[in-house]
């Protein structure tokens, strides 16, 4: 198979298989509403799909190192799929859908790593760079296609039979990779050691790009979680404006597309001027952007929409480049054990990024005495504040190396 054809497949197949990851996100206010969920526990069964990725995702990339990534990508998809159909069928309350989103989180693990990891073992040179940035950049039509398609058949069929049919894409990814992708012996198989984690933690240019990339999975899934509540709100204080526009959740995915050629031009920018440099610009700008976005709801509805999908080109902006960033910067011997704590620590801190937005809703909610601007303008600053830690270690990370 050709690289061209390879990179494509691979794309494919990950977004077949990411398809679940926005789907409580996207119906977020109809749980709210149904199961008399608070802000709090709202943000935890958006943000606990990342907890449970964070608790898989070493073992499952540094099995990359002694396997066929290919075998642990298919073991991933089908976890992913069974859990969101088994959402679909029992999901009834808090509990029950913290602890299924956990499973979906933990199947993702071995599928947006291993995918890579899959990819890359069957490139060779400069292929290997440009398949990186296209790959992590297709995550953002996973991500729009996961609200778009939740959403439109969740107000046909109900959000059950709307899990059910994502849940169905990844049981599809999983079949479609064994069936075209050829197994392969990963390279240096027999030389692995399992994981080490010192080697990487002194490894300072691989640590200022992992540390970058946990900022920058609190604020995008944070970002995740509750922008289709914040468009209810938004588009709540101008009905006229709302009656022209595609639902929430629509709005949602249209915002989360932008990412995929923000990742990409992202990358070309870290090509032209330095990965280090444009990625502190990027993220400065996206963090400060963040801390904003709540207080935009003073504005016309537009202008607040507008400014989320602007917003949003910067946080999608530096995906590609961190990721690319810290392939480059690990030591081969050592690259199985890099990708596994680039993941674990960013998919680990992802969890965060819904819960403590959720927890500040919840504060200013009883501060201001209701939900209002000044509510979601403290609590979605959370978010920004996250954020901005990432060019702070990038910039740590720079002062020694080049």
């Amino acid at each position: 198979m050709s690289p061209r054809r390879l990179i494509l497949l691979l794309s494919a197949l990950e977004v077949l298989a990411i398809l679940p990851i926005a789907s409580f996100p996207a119906l977020l206010p109809d749980f709210i509403a149904v199961w008399g969920l608070t802000n709090t526990e709202a943000g935890w069964i958006a943000g606990v799909y990342y907890l449970g990725y964070m608790l898989l995702v070493t073992p499952a990339v540094m099995l990359t190192d002694r396997i066929d990534a290919r075998l642990i990508f298919i073991s991933g998809c089908a976890v992913t799929g069974i859990s969101t159909l088994a959402f679909a069928a029992f999901a009834d309350d808090f509990w029950s859908g913290l602890l299924l989103r956990a499973i979906g989180g933990a199947g993702q693990a071995a599928v947006y790593m291993p995918g890579l990891r899959a990819l890359t073992d069957r490139l060779k040179g400069g292929e290997q760079s440009r398949a990186v940035t296209f790959y992590t950049a297709s995550y953002s039509i996973a991500i729009s296609l996961s609200f778009t398609i939740t959403g439109l058949l969740a107000e046909w069929h109900g959000w059950r039979w709307s899990f059910a049919g994502i849940g169905l894409g990844s049981l599809i990814a999983a079949i479609l990779a064994w069936m075209l992708l050829k197994p392969q012996t990963p390279p240096g198989a027999k030389a692995s050691s399992g994981f080490a984690l010192r080697p990487v933690l002194r490894n300072r240019d691989a640590m200022g790009y992992i540390i970058g990339y946990a900022a920058h999975g609190f604020e995008l899934t944070a970002m995740r979680a509750w922008v289709t509540a914040f468009f209810v709100f938004v588009l709540a204080r101008d009905a006229a404006f709302a009656a022209s526009l595609p639902s929430p959740t629509v709005l949602a995915a249209i915002v989360t597309l932008i990412g995929l050629p923000a990742s990409l031009l992202g990358n070309e920018l870290a090509l032209k001027i330095g990965r280090r440099r444009a990625l502190i610009l990027i993220m400065g700008i996206s963090g400060i952007m963040g801390v904003l976005m709540g207080f935009t709801a003073l504005l016309p509805a537009w202008v607040s929409l507008l400014y989320c999908a602007v917003y949003f080109i910067f946080i999608c902006g530096d995906s590609g480049a961190l990721t690319a960033g810290m392939m480059a910067a690990a030591e081969p011997e050592h690259r199985g054990s890099t990708m596994a704590l680039h993941s674990a620590l960013g998919f680990g801190i992802s969890v965060l990024g819904p819960l403590f937005v959720g927890l500040a809703l919840d504060q200013a909610e009883r501060l201001f005495d209701g939900q209002g601007v000044a509510s979601w303008g403290i609590g979605l600053a959370v978010m920004g504040i996250g954020a901005l830690i990432g060019p702070l270690a990038l910039y740590w990370a720079g002062r020694r190396t080049v």
